[in-house]
């Protein structure tokens, strides 16, 4: 009686064989510009994805910078990608050049669409060639003790506040008349200058610039290239960190081992004038369809699809170190945080919403950058207004 039964499983596993042969898995090419270690998060993600999709085979193609990326997009080729990852600043300019395919028949669709509630469930705006997948966040961090020294029992609230634990939070360590430490330090992106005067009817520019100019020349608030803003921060060089809410994790990692010099204190940006509360200044990564054929469109959907569900986005901002683009999902995230933590705390905030910065097209980083120079050089603000004016 063996026999016949090991033959018959034999058999069977020699029709799936030729199955899987006569009907393999449906390639998806995904490109992306991550960095590595969120490059290994997304291959990860992938594979869940096809474990419970084993018709569909993910390529993933990465690339050492999104203008690579763009730029390849760009050249016809025999086989591009069906999907990208691309910054959500990038998606406006590839929409009008026809790079992306238009998401409204799958979003529209009864049964693979989009419901109104999940719709309201997403923390980020729907985009006619893009949903949102990835975003980081502006923080303040502070290193609470300084803070106090110098007269602050709470990271500040609004710009005045800012300004005093500039002033107060400065040292003059060698009594040349310099600061030799800050009272805030922030990366040279742009990001804190662009994201606040969006924010500001123009009517207040020249007082907020009037005052970053003074704390620039100063010395006691200082922007700084970006792969050196947290190892400043982290050498207790500075009282307040505008940084990344992707930062967090590497805190609480040195604050876990001990390496921490100082207690910390964390913070959302100042609402401006008008606004309840804060709101995250937000940026990140879109997915975007850019398969030319029906068949590779719909199997691009589904991954689409299912990488902005719930579960999905819970695990890859906790693999990611990023914030999610779903509701639900940062309030999973907040639940599985102890009360009084900083992840619960961020969460809280994630829940108010994102601010989406602009879209920094080169032209306007490019005169952003000037901006700034100008500033710390001592131009004069209305001159630097008149630059900006365009922003």
């Amino acid at each position: 009686m063996r026999f016949p039964v090991r033959w018959t499983w034999i058999m069977l596993l020699g029709t799936v064989a030729c199955a899987l042969v006569a009907n393999p898995p449906r390639l998806i090419v995904l490109w992306h510009a991550l960095d590595p270690e969120r490059g290994i998060a997304l291959a990860r993600l992938t594979e869940a994805y096809m474990a419970e999709h084993p018709d569909v085979a993910i390529y993933i193609e990465a690339f050492p910078g999104s203008r690579e990326l763009i730029q390849r997009l760009q050249k016809p080729s025999e086989r591009g990608p069906d999907l990208v990852l691309i910054p959500s600043e990038a998606v406006s300019e590839l929409w009008e050049t026809g790079q992306l395919i238009s998401l409204e028949r799958w979003l529209e669709d009864p049964q693979q669409g989009l419901s109104t509630e999940e719709r309201k469930d997403l923390l980020a705006p729907i985009r006619p060639g893009s949903l949102p997948f990835l975003r980081d966040g502006l923080l303040i961090y502070a290193a609470e003790d300084r803070l106090r020294e110098s007269g602050f029992e709470r990271p500040p609230a609004d710009w005045e506040e800012i300004r005093q634990v500039c002033v107060r939070g400065a040292l003059d360590l060698n009594g040349d008349g310099w600061p030799d430490t800050a009272g805030w330090i922030a990366s040279r992106d742009g990001r804190v200058l662009q994201g606040w005067l969006a924010r500001r009817p123009p009517s207040e520019w020249k007082e907020w610039m009037e005052d970053l100019s003074f704390m620039l020349q100063a010395g006691c608030g200082r922007l700084v290239e970006s792969q050196n803003v947290l190892r400043a921060f982290l050498e207790g060089e500075t009282v307040l960190l505008f940084g990344s809410t992707r930062w967090l994790s590497i805190l609480e990692q040195e604050s876990e081992s001990g390496r921490l010099k100082f207690r910390l204190a964390l913070a959302p940006l100042p609402a401006p004038p008008g606004q309840a509360v804060p709101i995250l200044p937000a940026w990140g990564e879109d997915l975007a369809i850019t398969a030319r054929d029906p068949v590779q469109q719909a199997a691009a959907w589904s991954f689409l699809r299912w990488a902005i569900g719930v579960e999905a986005q819970t695990r890859w901002a906790r693999d990611a170190r990023s914030l999610p683009v779903r509701r639900t999902a940062a309030m999973r995230l907040g639940s599985l945080s102890e009360a009084g933590t900083w992840q619960r705390m961020v969460m809280n905030w994630v829940l108010q919403g994102y601010f989406e910065e602009p879209s920094p097209d080169p032209d306007n980083l490019h005169r952003m950058e000037e901006a700034l120079d100008l500033l710390e050089s001592g131009s004069d603000v209305l001159a630097i207004l008149e630059r900006l004016g365009g922003q």
